[in-house]
């Protein structure tokens, strides 16, 4: 952040601060939110307890009620009802002469709510605005209540704030029915009016305690990702800052680089200029200032092009700018140009136009020339080529003497070996044939060596020179049918399979265009590499193959012979480079040598592929431009 200006730092900060406030209400907010929930799902949760003590109370006064009450043994617990004195039969005497009282729906109820608590937990209370029993007379909620019910409403609750707790009290209506009028007859009631009811009040605190258990878990929550949120803040924060740095860098490059674009363009060695459609000067460079004398303050915007035009160049400008506007491009005008000390210059102009996206005129750029310094330096140039070209036929005069010296080094120290090596061939013959009976069995042996590694330097010598005149062949150009020549090598390499099982496999061909001899002897080294390294197998297998690409046709030849390990590939096509030893496998190192440098002076490639002990796999590419019909 140090590396910010204090403005933009101090924005950060307070766009940070900004986001830190608002997340920080959200998160207030929505557990606010998630409390008030929590507590009225708690507060409904008890509601629904109450009703059900309710519901149990209003079962059994409604059981109670369709028996007409019941008859007990009257106790100290249970005397005689004294509200009951005016119903017939309050006492009975059964024929036993057992003494029963009877107990109301009301009484019992009663009875049940104040001796019988404990199995419930909470108690209930049965109330009316007109009792018969003054224990059951209503409280000052319970009036207000009461007085609801008889308005039609069909239940009252409200949470109470107690002096120990917090208690959520209910209060449900009783209707009069047929078998309430026996004792509430003579208190004026008709079936279907509001008798009283029947009240609960429960105590809140085990709700209230779960309730606390739930918010200390969303307050947790909430702490959680109210942090999760400040951390998610503090990344967009840096990610801010590095954004904001990365930007004023691309800024600073891009102005750097305007900089130099502008510097490039008022110190270029040529004019630059621009106009507007009526030709008037908007843009122009220093060079081209300094050429005419005048100052940027009292041309750009001010003056046209062809205020410095003589009248003859005026007139060329004139029939040319049309021209320039109409189809984006002038070049090679030459202009007459007033300086400002009233001297002439010489230019040479070349413009194009600057169009929108309709094609309209925006501007022009146009370049400037002192015709003068362009005449000098395209003389300088021709010097520079002429001497060039003589450099060029020196060099290539002395390469030519060279390649003679070494062709008739190379075929100097071809005869000047061979020589020797037919003394030493001749001789050795001679031995094995004149003194064959004295010598033993290891002096022949020590003779036919000697003149086997004559026979392989005759070898190895032709194949240098064979070598170094590839290199200065010269080569003809031609289409001709690859497979035709690959048919042929064939037929020339069988003599050399005679008693062997040997399978030959010749697949679609491209044709080819080219150096008919040069690929021929590329055909013949494969073919033979073929051949030779197939000598183990019971079966031979070779094959060869093509296939026609866009930009080159690629050509194959595959056997199932020894294989080579592929650390070693890259030795395979060196000169001298041997990848099995003489005694397994005759050669002088030069055939894929040979190879190579023919694929390349046809501007190909040539690489192999191989699985020692499973066969070899050669591919040379010829360019398509190289490449007969089909190319």
């Amino acid at each position: 952040m140090k590396t910010l200006p204090l403005n933009v730092f101090r924005h950060i900060i307070r766009t940070t601060a900004a986001a830190v406030a608002g997340w920080t209400l959200v998160v207030v907010l929505s557990l606010g939110a998630a409390l008030r929930s929590s507590h009225e799902q708690s507060v409904e949760i008890a509601r629904h307890e109450a009703a059900a003590y309710i519901a149990k109370d209003i079962t059994f006064r409604n059981w109670a009620s369709s028996h007409g009450g019941v008859y007990v043994p009257p106790s100290e617990t249970t005397p005689p009802n004294p509200y009951l004195v005016h119903v017939p039969d309050r006492d009975v005497e059964t024929t036993s002469g057992k003494k029963l009282t009877l107990m109301n729906p009301a009484y019992m109820l009663r009875e049940m709510q104040t001796r019988f608590l404990g199995p419930f937990g909470e108690k209930g209370h049965i109330t009316s605005l007109k009792p018969l029993n003054p224990a059951n007379a209503p409280d000052d909620w319970e009036r207000q209540a009461l007085e609801r019910l008889e308005r039609g409403e069909r239940e009252v609750w409200a949470v109470v704030d107690g002096a120990d707790d917090s208690r959520l009290r209910m209060l449900k209506p009783f209707a009069v029915e047929q078998a309430c009028l026996k004792c509430h007859g003579e208190q004026g009631y008709k079936i279907g009016d509001i008798r009283g009811g029947i009240a609960v009040s429960l105590s809140l605190a085990s709700f209230l305690e779960a309730e606390a258990l739930t918010a200390r878990d969303l307050e947790i929550g909430h702490g959680a990702v109210w942090l999760l949120g400040l951390a998610g803040i503090g990344l967009f924060t840096r990610q801010s800052v590095r954004r904001e740095k990365e930007r004023r860098q691309a800024e600073a490059v891009r102005e750097s680089a305007a900089d130099e674009i502008e510097d490039l363009y008022n110190h270029a060695p040529c004019g630059y200029h621009s106009l507007d459609a009526e030709g008037t000067i908007i843009r122009i460079n220093d060079t081209e200032l300094a050429w005419l004398g005048h100052r940027r303050e009292d041309v750009v915007g001010k003056l046209k092009f062809a205020d410095w035009l003589t009248p003859h160049s005026r007139e060329t400008f004139r029939q040319s700018f049309p021209s320039l506007k109409a189809r984006g491009w002038v070049n090679n005008l030459e202009f007459e140009v007033y300086r400002r000390d009233g001297s002439t210059l010489q230019v040479l102009l070349s413009s194009t136009a600057v169009q929108d996206a309709q094609g309209g005129y925006l501007m022009s750029r146009a370049t400037l020339y002192d015709i003068s310094d362009l005449k000098r330096a395209e003389g300088e140039i021709r010097q520079l080529n002429a001497g060039l070209e003589r450099r060029v036929e020196e060099r290539t005069a002395q390469l030519e003497a060279a390649n003679r010296e070494l062709e008739a080094f190379a075929y100097s120290v071809s005869h000047d070996l061979r020589a020797p090596l037919r003394a030493i061939d001749g001789f050795s013959n001679l031995l094995l044939e004149d003194y064959r009976d004295r010598l033993d069995d290891t002096g022949r042996h020590y003779l036919q060596v000697l003149r086997d590694s004559a026979l392989r330097m005759g070898q190895l010598i032709d194949d240098i020179l064979g070598f170094s005149r590839m290199g200065r062949h010269e080569m003809e150009s031609m289409a001709f049918d690859m497979a035709t020549l690959v048919n042929e090598v064939w037929a020339e390499l069988q003599a050399g399979c005679a008693g062997r099982n040997v399978r030959f496999v010749a697949g679609e061909l491209p044709p080819a265009r080219g150096d008919r001899v040069l690929l021929r002897q590329v055909l013949l080294n494969l073919l033979s590499n073929a051949v030779k390294f197939t000598g183990p197998r019971e079966e031979a297998v070779i094959e060869v193959g093509g296939e026609a690409g866009a930009e080159e046709h690629v050509y194959w030849v595959k056997d199932n012979g020894v294989g080579f390990d592929t650390a070693y590939a890259g030795k395979l096509f060196g000169v001298f480079q041997r990848l099995h030893t003489q005694e397994e496998f005759e050669g002088t190192g030069i055939g894929l040598a040979i190879v190579k440098r023919v694929v390349e002076r046809h501007g190909g490639r040539v690489w192999a592929e191989s699985q020692l002990g499973v066969g070899t796999a050669v591919y040379f590419a010829l360019p398509c431009a190289v490449c007969g019909e089909g190319a």
